[in-house]
């Protein structure tokens, strides 16, 4: 059994079972690609693959396993080569953090800039997409580790983390009619149109839930994946907003007026990301480290090792998100 049969199994199954495209990924012929699979499969004695007429449409429940297995012996050798560099490479690196228009704005800042005053030679890059795109940025290795909220099927190949809560709050343009009520209710917002987050985001689906529960259907006039973008639109008249409280800066959003939304919304939650079966460098540690420092690196080598962690404690547990710029919640 070799390194390069296991990649090969790995390559097609990342590659939505397509040989060529595979054999592209590796860079090799598609011949040899086949021949390491049929290698490993007589060296196995099991089926990796369904195939028919010579094409591979499934994996089998031993491949399936043979997968799993393989992924991670892949990402150890990966991790193994990565162990013998030394402190000046480790310097020098980079480290990739895929994450939200949200956190990337108002969560990390302050994070990022302790991170570089410390790190000076490591490369800070932010990889943004909506939640789905992030946590496959890190299965896919094209992300180190993600911070994020995380679908209802959550990718397999990684580990989420709660880190903290996201609460909600209605923006209004400042002398708006729902600013002067004593108290907010569905209903009252139901009168006007919404400006929303696009699908992806917790923040649409928990807010179509809530009016759900009430019997509501709320007007979603416009949809965005950018808190910024939504808070322009609420400014023009366009309608109002339900966002997370910390993408409203009360110095910056001088035309806009933040009303508590707690008890109409639940909470979103703010994972921290990372791949299953990985070794977490020091400056990944140190990162998620600095972002969340209740979450111990001993629970972060055992969440990356595979180990069950209890969410539903982390969650309960987890502090209010925090917006990084003035260091307010």
């Amino acid at each position: 059994m070799t390194l390069q049969q296991l990649d090969a199994v790995c390559a097609i199954a990342a590659n939505g079972l397509n040989m060529s495209s595979a054999a592209a990924a590796l860079r090799q012929s598609q011949p040899t690609l086949s021949r390491h699979i049929q290698n490993l499969e007589r060296e196995l004695g099991v089926d990796i693959f369904v195939r028919t007429r010579n094409r591979i449409v499934a994996l089998t429940a031993k491949g399936e396993e043979v997968l799993r297995i393989g992924q991670r012996m892949v990402r150890d050798a990966q991790d193994l080569a990565r162990v013998g560099q030394s402190e000046a490479t480790e310097g020098a690196a980079e480290l990739r953090i895929a994450t939200t228009h949200l956190h990337a704005r108002y969560s990390l800042p302050r994070v990022m800039k302790a991170f570089a005053a410390r790190f000076g030679n490591v490369t800070l890059t932010l990889r943004q997409g909506d939640p789905v795109q992030c946590c496959e940025l890190v299965a896919a290795g094209e992300a180190d580790i993600g911070i994020t909220t995380v679908a209802d099927r959550p990718v397999k190949a990684i580990v989420a983390i709660p880190a903290c809560k996201l609460t909600r709050c209605v923006i209004v343009p400042r002398g708006h009619a729902l600013a002067r009520r004593k108290a907010l209710t569905l209903q009252a917002l139901a009168d006007y149109p919404i400006v929303a987050y696009s699908a992806p985001f917790s923040g649409r689906w928990i807010v179509e839930e809530a009016f759900a529960r009430a019997g509501l259907k709320p007007h979603i006039v416009c949809s965005a994946i950018d808190a910024d973008v939504s808070k322009t639109y609420v400014e023009l008249g366009m309608g109002i907003a339900v966002l997370a409280r910390i993408a409203y800066d009360r110095a910056r959003d001088r035309g806009l007026v933040a009303l508590d939304a707690d008890r109409l919304f639940a909470p979103s939650t703010v994972n921290l990301v990372i791949r299953k079966y990985s070794r977490l460098t020091r400056h990944a540690q140190e990162f998620l480290a600095a972002f969340a420092p209740h979450i111990g690196v001993d629970l972060l080598r055992k969440a990356a090792e595979g180990e069950e962690l209890d969410r539903a404690r982390l969650m309960r547990d987890a502090p209010n998100a925090r917006r990084s710029v003035t260091g307010e919640r």
